[in-house]
């Protein structure tokens, strides 16, 4: 998934979150790999990482989207 990175940025309600920070430490050579990723699809080094965490994420079942309460309750025909 390569074209999502706005997505924790709006709720499907609309209603725009606050980004938050990580930080971490990892080796020159990551980070220069990670550099020149991010360099290539023209996205900033944070929205790189964040791709890369997200398509893991996604990988692993893990729904990060953050939905309203009752967005996640399916909807009972009456």
């Amino acid at each position: 998934m390569r074209n999502g990175t706005k997505q924790h940025t709006k709720a499907r309600s609309g209603t725009k979150l606050k980004p938050a920070s990580v930080t971490f430490k990892t080796s020159p050579k990551i980070k220069e790999i990670l550099e020149r990723l991010a360099k290539e699809g023209f996205r900033s080094l944070s929205s790189e990482i964040e791709m890369i965490v997200i398509k893991y994420l996604e990988e692993q079942g893990i729904d990060w989207r953050e939905e309203p309460e009752e967005k996640l309750k399916p909807k009972h025909k009456k």
